[in-house]
């Protein structure tokens, strides 16, 4: 056998030997190695837990904390306002002070010089009493002064309203009559255009042509074998004369001629004549018609 297998074969009894001891070992601590591994990964598991719930109560701790520094900044952010407030306001009391310490020097002034002018101060309060006085009766007759103007304005507009008035009565009646008048010529028209030849027949040759345009009724009928008498309700206060002569009908027909023989107040009498019944006969409640220069 050469030399180098024999140290060979030394060698790897020598090996074998050194190495059972540390197979055994092995063997032995395996279970134990896998326990602390098993351990050391619970505890593990363990402290990142409770590293996570410290994690999470240290933000919740933090919010509140925010929260508390944030309500903490506004108070005093609050009171710092409320300090200025309170010192702006302790200058003005401290101004107010010092002009009433100056308004309390100058009155205990004014207050030396009264007591040392006493006489002077008796004319003076004497001259204020008299002005005084004297002030209250100017008041009081302008008072008066305007008490009269605004009475005299009062009448002024009162006199305006009753003028205005008046003036729409007027401007009314004006209409009113140019109504009737434009109604009246339309008859007036109707009749000579009907009964022409009669025109010339009608006119009295005492009666005399109407001044003005109006309308009137017949209130009363008086018939005997010579004459026709007929009242109507206007009168000298309308402005109706003796002589008038007017025409009598009912809008549409021509019933005669009322020529004026008595002027009342409110009251006239008058001669019915070209009465005719084929037409119609003059009755309590015929129209009366006066047209200014016709007759």
């Amino acid at each position: 056998m050469h030399i180098l297998t024999k140290i060979f074969i030394v060698l790897v009894t020598l090996l074998a030997v050194a190495i059972v001891p540390l197979v055994a070992t092995f063997v032995v601590n395996e279970d134990t190695y896998k326990v602390r591994w098993e351990n050391s990964k619970a505890e593990l598991f363990v402290t990142n837990t409770r590293a996570t719930d410290a994690e999470k109560a240290l933000v919740s701790e933090r919010a509140l904390l925010q929260q508390e520094l944030d309500a903490r900044s506004a108070t005093i952010a609050g009171l710092t306002t409320e300090l200025s407030s309170t010192k702006t306001a302790l200058d003005t009391l401290h101004a107010d002070r010092g002009q009433l310490q100056a308004s309390l020097a100058q009155r205990d002034a004014n207050m030396q010089s009264l007591t040392s002018a006493s006489d002077v101060n008796s004319r003076i309060k004497e001259r204020f009493v008299d002005e005084n006085y004297e002030l209250r009766n100017r008041v009081l007759q302008v008072v008066r002064s305007l008490q009269e103007i605004e009475d005299k304005l009062e009448e002024s507009r009162q006199d305006f309203e009753v003028a205005e008035a008046a003036k729409r009565k007027a401007q009314e009646d004006r209409r009113r009559f140019e109504i009737e008048l434009a109604s009246i010529q339309e008859m007036v028209d109707a009749y000579i255009a009907r009964f022409g030849e009669l025109e010339t027949v009608a006119v009295a040759s005492s009666g005399i042509a109407p001044d003005r345009t109006l309308t009137a009724t017949v209130l009363a009928v008086s018939r005997n074998d010579n004459e026709v008498l007929a009242e109507i309700n206007v009168g000298s206060r309308d402005g109706v004369k003796e002589g008038w002569i007017m025409a009598v009908g009912d809008g549409s027909s021509f019933f005669g001629r009322l020529q004026i023989a008595e002027v009342d107040i409110n009251r006239s009498i008058g001669r019915i004549s070209l009465e005719s019944s084929d037409r119609g006969l003059v009755a309590p409640g015929s129209k009366v018609f006066a047209t200014k220069g016709r007759n």
